[in-house]
């Protein structure tokens, strides 16, 4: 699937995936942009130090107002495709299996909701960042951001 000019256009962290339907638990994870593709990375090869520093400056440029709509920095297309291959839990969609992409403001914070299209059935998962953790009994979100998913949704319209 890779391709040499294949090029990543975002890395946002603290990503909380949930597919659409009753009783499905959330993962954490990272959502890697590329002018391709829209892959979920829940396990990765990332050091942790490395992984606290990206975060750290998400959630600066967050709070400064900045855009959050960056590559980070060492991580290329081939860490991606090795991070891909750790784990049958990380998500690859390519835009052209995309069939609806939208932005949903909630009372709490920002939802994308991404409709796929997967062969004979369509499946629906929701995307949001978050913005701080409660880590006992289990890893969950305690509140999320705000954002605006513009960027990302006329990428993927215009590339699919």
């Amino acid at each position: 699937m890779v391709t040499w000019d294949e090029q990543i256009k975002a890395h946002l962290f603290w990503i909380w995936k949930e597919d659409e339907g009753l009783l499905k638990r959330g993962r954490e994870g990272m959502l890697v942009i590329t002018d391709r593709r829209l892959v979920f990375i829940s396990k990765t090869e990332m050091t942790y130090r490395a992984h606290y520093a990206h975060s750290t400056r998400q959630l600066n440029r967050f709070k400064a107002n900045e855009n959050v709509f960056r590559p980070a920095e060492g991580y290329g297309i081939a860490d991606l495709e090795k991070d891909l291959d750790k784990s049958p839990d990380n998500l690859e969609v390519p835009y052209r299996q995309i069939m609806d992409i939208t932005s949903e403001e909630k009372r709490w914070g920002t939802l994308l909701r991404v409709k796929i299209n997967l062969g004979d059935t369509a499946k629906t998962v929701k995307f949001s960042v978050v913005k701080g953790w409660v880590t006992y009994p289990a890893k969950d979100p305690l509140e999320f951001q705000r954002m605006d998913w513009t960027p990302l949704i006329s990428l993927v319209k215009t590339a699919a």
